[in-house]
């Protein structure tokens, strides 16, 4: 065959151009090989980091936010209405929590159930007129 044959001139074209769109899907599979490498080393990457750092410990801290009157009670004696909140300043959600109450002589309790890492829970309680309540964390169970 000679290079002036209609034959040979047409297929060689056909190489060519064949070898032009190969090179392409060529250069486009090793993007996409290099970005699915990229992506699964980042995966990687921040699942070592989450195993490795160990949340912070749950911190429930309790306060007084608001006393209110209260109609008198069934024995006629004059009562308050006690508004305590509760903040899970963890980064580990709480089971339960429970807060004692106090009210000059008198303890009341509150149990607040499932509070969530950096949460807000309130409760109420009623205490006489006269006392300074004061509300402190007694336990609380980890989820």
């Amino acid at each position: 065959m000679t290079p002036d044959d209609p034959v040979s001139g047409a297929g060689d074209e056909t190489d060519d151009d064949s070898a032009g769109v190969f090179a392409g899907g060529d250069l486009l599979e090793s993007i996409v090989m290099v970005m699915s490498v990229l992506l699964i080393v980042g995966v990687l990457g921040y699942l070592v980091s989450q195993a490795i750092v160990t949340p912070a410990a749950p911190e429930p801290t309790t306060a007084i936010e608001a006393v209110e009157p209260f109609p008198k009670d069934g024995a006629g004696t004059d009562t308050v209405r006690v508004t305590v909140s509760l903040a899970n300043e963890g980064e580990t959600g709480l089971q339960s929590v429970e807060v004692l109450v106090r009210c000059g002589g008198i303890e009341r309790s509150l149990v607040f159930s499932h509070v969530p890492a950096n949460g807000h829970r309130t409760g109420t309680v009623i205490c006489p007129q006269g006392t300074t309540p004061r509300a402190s964390v007694v336990t609380w169970i980890e989820s």
